[in-house]
């Protein structure tokens, strides 16, 4: 059934790479701050450098227009197909995009392969995808979050969540959609093997939320 779409379909993991190529906290930080978070912080230019480096609004920011990379992509992948192929094809189209899109945010050729790590992406890509499971994955990660102070621990255990819970209800009768959610799952861990690293040696920086909210509050 897809392959009687395969270059459409090609076409969208074209579309979706690209897009994942566009680094949000390299444009953010060098339109607004006129520094390049690649070399400040940590040097990863995502989500938690931003928010160490600049503040919570510069975080909030890099995370929301990464999110929206994952959710475009997916969104607009699952209404065409959805249009020319029927309900199935248009989530297969959704995944496929999600797959394409976080592994060019991750790796992106046009920033010589050193990307972010996945986890906003990630998280516009099963809004689509899987709203309801992916609400209360964030509520309990948040949770978690202010629990560890990690961001690292909230980005994979979101991503196994995911996983599981996608083996669990998918696997029977949509292997295809359990695969494309282990394949996330399998990119943020590689994109987070030093954090997993420095987990297990004791060694992962907190985030140091609730010290960057009080001084949030000073300024």
């Amino acid at each position: 059934m897809f392959m009687n779409y395969w270059w459409q379909l090609s076409l969208l993991v074209v579309f979706s790479y690209f897009i994942g190529n566009f680094c949000t906290a390299i444009a953010i930080s060098n339109k607004f701050i006129h520094k390049d978070i690649r070399e400040l912080g940590s040097k990863n230019p995502g989500t938690t450098n931003m928010t160490r480096v600049f503040g919570i609004k510069y975080g909030v920011m890099t995370l929301f227009l990464d999110f929206l990379k994952g959710f475009i992509c997916s969104f607009v992948g699952k209404m065409i197909f959805t249009s020319i192929g029927g309900a199935e094809v248009g989530m297969f189209a959704a995944y496929l995009a999600g797959f394409a899109v976080i592994l060019g945010h991750i790796y992106p050729i046009l920033l010589r392969f050193k990307g972010g790590k996945g986890f906003a992406t990630g998280i516009g890509v099963f809004m689509v995808v899987n709203p309801g499971f992916t609400l209360i994955s964030l509520i309990v990660g948040v949770i978690l979050l202010l629990i560890v102070d990690r961001m690292s621990v909230f980005a994979l255990t979101f991503f196994a969540a995911e996983a599981i819970y996608h083996l669990i209800v998918y696997a029977k009768d949509y292997w295809w959609i359990s695969l494309f959610a282990c394949l996330y799952f399998v990119l943020a861990t590689i994109a987070h093997r030093s954090n997993i690293t420095r987990l297990v040696h004791g060694e992962e920086k907190p985030l140091g939320l609730i010290g960057i909210l009080k001084n949030e509050k000073k300024n």
